[in-house]
Order: C-alpha cells, then structure tokens, then sequence
C-alpha cells in the first residue's frame, strides 16, 4: 500500500465515523490511528503475533498489516499477508467501511513487484485488480476511485517499463477520465499520472502533473489528510523532474532536503539515485571534489548489497541504471588525472553488473556450507532494505559485512558472483607477464575509455567520438557475409580507427589481452587494423570479460583425454550437422583417449559423468539478448535430462577441463544493452573450472571451421593454446582471406 493509499484509507475510517457508515472495532480504530500517525511497527507489533499463534485476523486488520510491511519494504512479509488476505477475502470476508476489499492485494502485490524490478509480474497482479474493480461500482465500493487510481497507476508504470507505450497511453486516459469531484483523491490521481509519465520518459509532463492545480484537497476530507507531500519517493520524484527539465536550483534544493532525510540511507533504490543527480549538478558547478564524494557514496550504496536495488523507485516510474554512478565517478576520476583509480572502478562496474546478472541464480555454490553462506548472505541483504524497528536489536548491516568477508574468504571466485569483489589496479598489473598488455575497454557514459596496462604502467585513454554502435552493426553486417569482399577494408578501417589509432602506440609486447565492453563484445579484434595487416599479425591475442578475472583463472593442465559432442540429434532433420560429424570424427583421430558421441549420444547428461581435459562441442547454439541466462547450447535429449544447456545451467556445473571449444553459432556474443550485464558462455564456463574457451561469434562456415579446428588441435601439442589459435586462424586466412572464415572465433581466458 502506497503510503497516500494507507492515508486515504486512514481518513476515509474516520469520515466513516463522522458520517455513521458502520462502526468498525476499537482495534479498528487503535490500529486506523496508528497508521495515521506513521506507527508502522506498533501495528506490526500488534498483529503480527496474532498471525503467528495462528489466531483470526479479519480482513480490515490484515489490510493495515499488509500496508505497514508495504511502508517499512519488508516484502518477505508483505507477500504471504497479502495471499492470507486474498484466501480470506475469497472466503466472503471482503468488506470494510463501506468498501469492497478484493482487488486490494493484488495491487499492492503490483506495486511492490515494481519495487523489486519485476514489472512482468506486476501488470498481471494489476491486471487481476482491474478486472476485480471492473465488476464493482460505487454502490458496492465506497473506495472504487481510490482503488482505481492505484490500479491503473501500476498498470501505466508495468506497460511503460515493459516498453507498451500504446497500453501505458491507455491507463493514463482511464486515469485523467477518472471524476475525483471533491474528494480526497486529488492529490492521488494527479501523482499517478506523474509516475507514469516518469516511466514513459516524459518528466516535463509529470512535472505538470505534480504541480496541477487540482491536486487539492477540499472540505472536510483536508482536516484528515496528510497533503504534506512529505514521503521520500515523492519527494524524490518531484526533484527528479525538476532535474530532468533543467530547473537546477529547485532539484539541487529538493536533493539536499532528501540527503538530509534521516530514513534516505534505509532507501537504497533512491539513496543511489540521488546522490548521482547531486554530483552530476556538482559537476556543472564546477565542484569536482564535492561529485567524487557523492558519487563514491552511491557506489558504496549500491555495492552493499547483491540483489538490484530496485527498492522504491520501481513503483514511481523511475528506474535508473546503476552503471551510471561507475560511468561517471570513472570519467571524473581520468579527466582529473587519476587513471588507476578510473580503471578499479570500471572494473568494479563490471563486477556489479556480473552480480546484478546472478542474482536471481538459485544455487551457485557446490557445497552445502557454501550455499548455506550465499543463502545467510542474502538474508541479510534482504534485510537490508527493510527499514527496521527501532525498538528491535540493531546489527543487520554488521552481520552481512562479516558474511561477505568470511565467504571471500572461503571461496573468493564464489564470492565475486554475489559481491563485487575489491579491486587494486597495482595487484592486477602484478599478475601480467612481463611480455602482455592488457588492452581494456569502457564506456562513461557517451565517453569511450581505453586503460592501456602492462606490469609496469597503467594510461587511460579517451576515444574520438562517434557513433561506435553504428560503425561495429556495419562491420559485422561485412564480416558476416562473404559475397561482399570489397566493403571489408572500409569497415575494419573505420573502427580501428576509433578504437585502435588511439591506443597502438602504447602496445609493445607481443602478446595481447582484450577485455571488451558493451558494443565492442561483438568485434573480432584479431580482424582490425587493416585486411592487409590484422592483429592477427601482429598480436597473439586473448580475451577476458574482465580484468580481476586474472585472479580466479587455473593454471594450464595437461590434456590427457577428451569429449567430443558432435551433431546432436534434436529430432528434426533440418538440424542435423553433417560438417559437425565429420568434425568430430576428424578430431577423434587426432585427439588424446577420445570419447566421440554423436547424434543421440551426444548429450548434457555427457558432462556430467567424468572428468575431461578437453571437451569440444559441435552444436547449435543460440544466444538470447532478452533473457540472456535463457542463451543455450542444444544437445540430445535423455529420458532424464532435456538436452538444452543454458547458460544458467553452467554456474551449476562442475568441470575440470583445461580447454572448452564451443564449435557452434554465436555462443561468445555477450549482451549490451547496459554495461556487460551478460557474460555469456564463456564466463559460465570459466566459473564451472574450464581454464580457457574457444568461441565463435557469429554463425560460423562448417567447411571452414573444420579445417580450423583440426589445425588448431594438431598445432596445440606443441604450444600454448593462444598461439595455436593465431596460426590455426593464419592458415584458414591463406586459404579463405575473407575474416568471415576465419575471424570468428576467439580464446577467453588461459592463453596456455
């Protein structure tokens, strides 16, 4: 229950009393009077007990329960209230001052699915609301504008953040044609439509919206209605519009009354938010030391804890990127001459968006006491964002500290899945050969960065500008499609020139490591330069999905044996690979102790059942933007196990191979849209306990890749895997020039 729900409710009990519409209970009233006067946990401590010793609560009772956990963001609470509430409501007792209840959990559930990012969810408890709300009408419920409002309001904000913009148009139309008259509902409805229009993107009209003259309040209803505009995420809201629409000096005010707020810090999916609008209105004052605080305190709200803070913000339409508080302390920190410190928190983003990523990941550790850990761990996090009683013993924060530390303790890689892990840019200089470079890409914000990294010197380098994301589309649209030779040279020339001119001067070793970001997941790096001279020359190259990797990677291993899955039967002949069968039969013959399985045989049951130094998959594989944890490689079913491997599936894995070649399409693309939120195959399977993969990043020629693989396998008893791959790739490029033969695949992690 929104807090402006509770309120009305709160004031329609009392003008209840006023006008003779029944008489309620002197619970009723004790608890009406409570939750008027911001008493959340005395209504807490009231019921709460009385649900645990398994006495009745009536529905009128469960409905200021469920609206103080809502209050307080204890939703590991709020949840099973709302099904008690709803199984009662079913059961007939679904009325309470003149009001029909039954649409009431739903949307409050609405509300707070919006608050833990989960807006799919909400619209369909939204959905269920309405359809209630579509059957009643003002004789049967003296509250059905107040519900509406609440019920459309969620609708609106689910559809905008599920990119309906026609369906969330359509709630606000319900909305605006709803008659308030001389109620108590003004303020209500007016700021539903602001939340709205917040999460269509359109602040000037919430800004309007907020400020309409009819958001008053009249007559007797002003006497009982708390119109303070005081509760921080409308607060919040309203300076987030001003700041949106360019009235500085009003936002900057509402933001330093916010940080002002005691209870703020308790709010961590605004307490990040407004700190970052803080520094970046520092930034324009010219105040640099002022926006580094602010934005290293969002930071740290934002890291203390594992699940996404989506807290609060969801419900008002505003559902900022995390990624911009490390895009902006990051380019502060170089443009005032600091580049290590620039390069810790780029890495640090990337570690923030991997846990964001795994967060919804069931079980990640393979022992017991470790998962007991994770599950401690997040209990306390929970926790976290539940604002707590101040009559109840204090530790929370202390105990999940002491959880993190004792769990990097234990299991430091296990830990860098829930945590961000610390990061020191000297620790991870110390861990390159004397002859690598490590070669890392960031975007702040519009603003590309390359950190250039050796043993021994670190520089940040900032990119020309320019539309990277068009000019990478451009080079894969070439490189992908072989019938069009003479549009190659260009396309690689552009982007080199973007990414590479810049930084080739600093590189003067011979091997190269590349950690990618965003947009530049999708470039072959051993294709650039020019057609003529390509890295692939000049570089033997590796890629990592991020630095601190180093710190968990394997040491190489001898390859004594081998699991070749090749041509998956999937039940339809259309799928069938007959290069990936011969493919597999090839490297049979040239592979140690080979365990082929082809068609029905050839499994994820397979990798389970024994240890292999080297496992090569020949396979269809697909890679899913939307759901990225939903991207899989696809084998043969069992009668036990389905055969497609997702990449959620991987985390769960336990390998032990010094070598993962996945032999299949598009298996290394990593996701974009955010900041390498998505680590695809490759860093699933280095966390199941491969040393290395080999990948492809686009559908790859069957003829080609054969040959390919079967030199690369040939030349790797005599070398390291990185070199393998350089050469492998040389000698298809002699026969095929086109990089669509030979560019697509790549070796993440140990390059021996």
């Amino acid at each position: 229950m929104s807090s402006r729900t509770g309120q009305r409710l709160r004031a329609g009990l009392l003008l209840c009393l006023l006008t003779s519409c029944g008489m309620p209970s002197v619970l009723d009233i004790n608890l009406a009077r409570m939750a008027q006067k911001q008493e959340h946990f005395a209504v807490i401590r009231t019921l709460q007990p009385k649900l645990d010793r398994h006495e009745p609560v009536p529905s009128s009772q469960l409905m200021f329960l469920a609206g103080a956990y809502s209050e307080t963001r204890n939703y590991a609470r709020l949840f099973p209230v709302c099904d008690q509430w709803q199984t009662q409501i079913e059961g007939g007792d679904n009325r309470m001052f003149g009001g029909e209840l039954s649409a009431m959990p739903h949307f409050m559930r609405a509300n707070a699915l919006l608050d833990l990012g989960d807006p799919l969810q909400a619209l369909k408890q939204a959905q269920a609301a309405r359809a209630i709300l579509a059957r009643q009408d003002y004789a049967t419920n003296n509250f059905l504008v107040s519900f509406s409002i609440d019920t459309e309001s969620a609708l609106g904000v689910a559809q905008a953040l599920l990119h309906h913009p026609r369906e969330a148009e359509e709630a606000l139309a319900r909305l605006e044609a709803l008659d308030i008259g001389a109620s108590i509902n003004g303020p209500e409805k007016y700021t539903a439509i602001a939340r709205v229009q917040v999460a269509l993107g359109r602040f000037d009209r919430a800004l309007a919206a907020l400020q309409d003259p009819r958001a008053e309040y009249h007559g007797l209803a002003s006497l009982f209605y708390d119109n303070t505009f005081q509760t921080i995420p409308l607060a919040f809201l309203q300076a987030k519009c001003q700041f949106e629409t360019g009235r500085l000096a009003e936002a900057k005010a509402g933001y330093d009354r916010l940080l002002a707020q005691p209870h703020l810090a308790e709010v961590g999916g605004l307490h990040w938010p407004v700190l970052l609008d803080r520094a970046k209105i520092a930034v324009r004052e010219g105040q640099d030391a002022l926006a580094e605080d602010l934005l290293r305190k969002s930071v740290t709200v934002i890291e203390a804890q594992r699940a996404s803070i989506g807290t609060e913000a969801g419900r008002i339409g505003f559902v900022g990127d995390k990624q911009a508080c490390y895009q902006e302390l990051t380019a502060l920190l170089v443009r005032t001459g600091r580049p290590g410190a620039a390069f810790e928190f780029a890495e640090r983003a990337k570690g923030r968006a991997l846990v964001d990523l795994l967060a919804s990941q069931k079980r990640l550790a393979r022992t017991a006491d470790l998962d007991q850990a994770v599950a401690s761990l997040g209990e306390a996090d929970r926790e976290l964002t539940t604002i707590h009683d101040p009559a109840a013993p204090a530790g929370t924060r202390g105990i999940a500290l002491t959880l993190r530390t004792d769990l990097v303790r234990k299991a430091p890689e296990l830990a860098s899945l829930v945590s961000v892990p610390e990061v020191s840019a000297p620790a991870l200089q110390a861990r390159l050969a004397p002859d690598e470079t490590l070669l890392e890409y960031y975007a702040a914000g519009s603003q590309w960065l390359a950190f250039v990294v050796t043993r021994d010197a670190l520089a940040a380098v900032p990119l020309p500008a320019g539309d990277l994301n068009a000019t990478v589309l451009r080079l894969r649209q070439t490189l992908t499609d072989p019938r069009r030779p003479q549009a190659v040279g260009p396309a690689i020339e552009a982007l080199s020139r973007m990414i590479l001119d810049p930084v080739q001067a600093r590189i003067r070793t011979e091997k190269l490591i590349i950690v990618p970001h965003g947009v530049l997941h999708y470039v072959p790096f051993c294709a650039l330069g020019s057609p003529e001279a390509p890295l692939l020359d000049r570089f033997t190259l590796r890629i990592l999905p991020s630095a601190t990797v180093l710190a968990f990677l394997k040491p190489g291993r001898p390859i004594e044996n081998a699991l070749i899955l090749g041509d998956p039967d999937l039940g339809d002949p259309a799928l069938d690979l007959p290069f990936a069968r011969e493919e597999g039969q090839a490297l049979a013959r040239i592979l140690p102790r080979p365990d082929l399985r082809l068609g029905k045989a050839a499994t994820a049951e397979a990798l389970q059942g024994g240890r292999y130094g080297l496992i090569h998959l020949a396979a269809h594989g697909h890679f899913d933007e939307a759901r990225p944890l939903d991207s899989a490689l696809f084998l043969a079913d069992t009668a036990r196990t389905p055969g497609t491997l997702r990449v959620s599936d991987l985390y769960r894995l336990d390998l032990d191979a010094d070598l993962v070649t996945l032999s299949a399409c598009e298996t290394a693309l990593s996701s974009v849209s955010s900041g390498d939120d998505v680590v695809g195959f490759t860093r699933g399977l280095l966390y199941a306990g491969s040393r290395s993969i080999l990948s492809s990043l686009w559908q790859v020629d069957d003829e080609s890749t054969k040959e390919l693989m079967v030199d690369f396998y040939t030349r790797l008893a005599g070398q390291d895997k990185a070199g393998a791959l350089r050469q492998a790739q040389q000698a298809v490029r002699a026969r095929h020039p086109h990089p669509y033969y030979w560019a697509a695949f790549m070796l993440t992690g140990n390059a021996r």
